[in-house]
């Protein structure tokens, strides 16, 4: 033994399945097991049966241990061999393989403190009704149970959703593809042509292939009628076993469609790669359950293109080297053959190199090896008041959006329905849970919601997003034990009777309780000072200003060509925006008084107003109300001077960073932290004060171009030099770090392995 070699740290895996017999997850486990690097993982598979993997396993060197399992109801001599193989491996990862191993995995978990179980799901729906009552009772368990493992890795994207769907815990859920072994899935012309020539297929034939277990799921009568629905010289190959009954019923159905001559049986077999040389293409039919298909993926590594219906993964799987068709539907499915025989020759060589660039095993082993061994994300629950329209929505969206996933995973709890952002977040393979609150007011049904999704999720950080947010953090806390909690303040206070009365009572209720949180986080100086005036602790106060993309908002001459062509304005229009949500703060009646006021003396100035709502507003002269607008980057950039009113309740104004990262010159009221935003740079006026909106407004749009365009450069680089989007998650990444003072889980059973 070299000392490089002693030095090494070793990963102690132990891979667990029901059988090994040659089924799908079975030979994914298999090449799994056997491309794992010996340097860094010992690796040891544990199988409740024997199969016929186990001896080309322990022939690569595979350390195996069958517990013999002798039957459906061995169940308490089982247990007692299993817990003591468990143990005695003392494994640091146990990856269990289906609903069986899964379950016995959840039920071992307690007695292997220091072991990270994971469970590997392979199907998209699951058909344990087919199994009877015993199979619908372990399913029923396993979904009970999700909880349990420190990670959830499927085959599929499909099947990722599909299980999140059920309950499982989507922070803890990864994907990672099947690999295909292109070494054994190779085109053999020889062994094709030979294949064909025993079913006596004319060689003008096409020879269409329909490869699987004969099961409802895989639906082989609508690939019945859909042949029944292309020319005579279509031929379709039936490769698998089934139950008796339901072989019976689809051989009859071939009959009563008239197509018993073109279609061939053959039992399952193990020369698969001769059966994907002799076809033209291959045919999925799947109605369900597809989950990642290896049929398809082992085809096209054999350089057969694919029609299948766009179940599971499979039009993933293909990409644009084949055609998908909805499930159930003969009519379609046909079609998708016509055009796939009528496509290029090539477009199998295309198929074979998809699968060569993207689903190898190597691929396969190195993803599933980098989860197995990285630190798992900690999870982190955001608990916000609501997604809809609003600054402080459009931030958490955007930092989310830029957190490292290695390192931590979010998932966002919105205290009430929906929202504009949930679809972002979404997009963002974000996970958001809805308490469905009526008006932010707590009810049993919620609460029972919130206290289900924070026991599953198991967060190692509570973040509160807005006032109420900040309250349920705090409630959660109580829920989820010693929990760190964070709170997030976004708004200044300057006068609690501005607020609605239910707003104003959390807001003191926060006061109470602000020890609780080991930071409460500010977006703005006044905001924090004016919150520590009201009892919050001091010595609990961080500031992190809010953080644009300068990338998206940016100087653009095209918008204002664009936005003066929508309005059906000429190129010497003065445009000024006030864009944000209709609300009290946002004070709009300041903003048309103060426009009536400058249209007075300057008839060529037109104001643009966007946001939720404002298309409600009254209107005045030269006054655009464009309501709620997806564009804000665009708008912003055609403007010439941007302005925000509000009256109160500012904290770290976004309109305003966005102005001048558009480089926009700005006027905008002294509320929150406007004033240090610009640092001179625009014009502050008193809020409320409509002729010194409308004063400043007209002082900036009677400068010279030059100097106007100085101002918007000058206000540009001061968002790019301390306000990018980058910087914040930069802070807030190290803050979350700090809180949650990570170590690997793994760092102190890693022992040295030999090569």
């Amino acid at each position: 033994m070299n000392d490089l070699a002693a030095s090494t740290p070793c990963l102690r895996i132990v891979l667990m399945i029901r059988d090994l017999h040659h089924a799908g997850a079975q030979r994914q486990l298999a090449a799994l097991a056997a491309g794992l690097d010996a340097t860094r993982f010992d690796v040891t598979v544990v199988s409740f049966y024997r199969g016929a993997l186990q001896a080309s396993l322990e022939e690569r060197g595979i350390r195996v241990v069958c517990i013999g399992k002798t039957h459906r109801w061995d169940m308490l001599g089982f247990l007692w061999r299993m817990v003591l193989t468990i143990r005695g491996l003392k494994p640091d990862v146990l990856y269990t393989f289906l609903n069986e191993s899964n379950l016995l995995g959840a039920l071992l978990k307690p007695l292997l403190p220091n072991t990270r179980l994971v469970w590997g799901l392979r199907d998209s729906m699951t058909d344990a009704a087919l199994y009877g009552w015993l199979g619908k009772l372990v399913f029923k368990l396993t979904t009970r149970l999700s909880s349990a493992p420190d990670l959830h890795i499927a085959n599929s994207h499909s099947g990722a959703a599909y299980y999140q769907s059920l309950g499982y815990p989507a922070g803890r859920m990864r994907v990672v593809a099947n690999g295909i072994d292109t070494d054994a899935f190779q085109r053999d012309e020889t062994a094709g042509t030979s294949l064909r020539a025993g079913l006596h297929i004319d060689s003008s034939a096409k020879l269409l292939g329909l490869v699987g277990r004969l099961s409802p799921m895989k639906d082989h009568l609508t690939a019945f009628r859909a042949t029944s629905m292309l020319p005579e010289n279509v031929h379709l190959l039936v490769v698998g076993n089934g139950d008796e009954n339901y072989t019976r019923m689809v051989r009859d159905k071939a009959q009563a469609l008239g197509i018993e001559q073109r279609v061939h049986w053959s039992a399952a077999r193990s020369d698969m790669q001769a059966v994907f040389s002799a076809l033209d293409a291959l045919l999925s039919s799947s109605a369900y359950g597809e989950g990642f298909s290896n049929v398809i993926g082992e085809a096209m590594a054999c350089g057969v293109p694919c029609v299948a219906t766009d179940v599971g993964d499979s039009a993933r799987l293909i990409g644009d080297t084949g055609f998908t068709a909805p499930p159930r539907d003969p009519g379609a499915l046909a079609e998708a053959v016509r055009k796939l025989l009528k496509s290029s020759a090539d477009l199998g060589n295309h198929a074979q190199e998809r699968i060569k660039q993207h689903f190898t095993v190597s691929r396969m082993v190195h993803g599933t090896a980098d989860l197995l061994s990285s630190p798992l994300p900690k999870p982190i629950a955001i608990l916000v008041t609501g997604l809809g329209t609003g600054g402080a929505e459009m931030m958490l969206t955007q930092l989310c959006g830029q957190l490292d996933r290695r390192r931590f995973a979010p998932e966002v709890i919105s205290l009430t329905e929906g929202g504009k952002h949930v679809t972002a977040l979404q997009a963002l393979s974000v996970p958001v849970h809805s308490l469905g609150m009526e008006s932010r007011r707590p009810s049993i049904s919620s609460l029972l919601r919130l206290r289900k999704i924070v026991r599953r999720m198991k967060p190692a950080l509570l973040i509160g997003w807005m006032y109420h947010g900040n309250l349920a953090a705090t409630l959660a806390s109580c829920i989820a034990g010693r929990v760190p909690v964070i709170w997030n303040v976004r708004q200044s206070l300057y006068d609690l009777a501005k607020e609605k009365r239910g707003s104003a009572m959390v807001i003191k209720a926060l006061a109470w309780v602000s020890r609780n949180p080991v930071h409460i986080v500010y977006n703005s100086r006044i905001s924090a000072r004016q919150h520590e005036a009201i009892g919050y602790r001091a010595d609990r106060t961080l500031i992190t200003a809010n953080g644009f993309n300068t990338n998206s908002f940016r100087p653009d001459k095209a918008a204002r060509i664009s936005v003066l062509s929508e309005l059906g304005l000429n190129e010497n229009a003065v445009l000024v925006g006030r864009f944000g949500r209709n609300s009290a703060m946002k004070d709009y009646p300041t903003f048309l008084a103060a426009a009536k006021l400058v249209h007075a003396q300057h008839p060529g100035v037109h104001f643009l107003i966007a946001g939720t709502g404002t298309e409600k507003l009254s209107s005045g002269p030269n006054v655009h109300l464009l309501g709620e607008r997806n564009d804000l980057p665009r708008l912003t950039a055609a403007l010439d001077v941007a302005c925000s009113s509000s009256s109160f309740g500012e904290g770290f104004p976004n309109v305003v960073a966005e102005a001048m990262a558009c480089a926009v010159p700005v006027v905008a009221t002294d509320v929150g932290d406007s004033e240090w935003l610009l640092d001179s740079i625009g014009k502050i006026v008193p809020p409320s004060d409509p002729q010194a909106v409308a004063n400043a407004l007209l002082e900036m749009i009677r400068l010279p171009l030059a100097n106007r365009q100085a101002i918007g450069h000058a206000e540009r680089q001061r968002i790019v030099d301390h306000f990018t989007l980058q910087a914040v998650v930069r802070d807030f990444e190290s803050l979350l770090t700090e809180t949650l003072e990570p170590s690997s889980p793994l760092s102190s059973s890693q022992r040295p392995c030999v090569a």
